[in-house]
């Protein structure tokens, strides 16, 4: 997978086991969504935030926010 390919962040929740997803904006590259994502812009300015299931949690309740890595060939 290419930074290009990847249309989503991927988060760590607290209480939760497995990372989940929050799809990417329309038009921004990855990168520049995390960014907008820890400066709090855009979308990430609400205290809920949507994950790409359609739940919402709240912003503090995300524990890590990373671009998913590339899988080991």
């Amino acid at each position: 997978m290419t930074e290009s390919a990847s249309e989503h962040l991927e988060v760590r929740l607290t209480g939760r086991d497995l990372p989940e997803r929050i799809a990417s904006t329309d038009g921004f590259p990855i990168r520049e969504e995390l960014a907008r994502f820890l400066n709090r812009q855009g979308p990430y300015a609400q205290m809920w935030i949507r994950l790409e299931s359609g739940e919402y949690v709240r912003y503090d309740l995300i524990t890590s926010v990373s671009v998913p890595r590339q899988p080991a060939a």
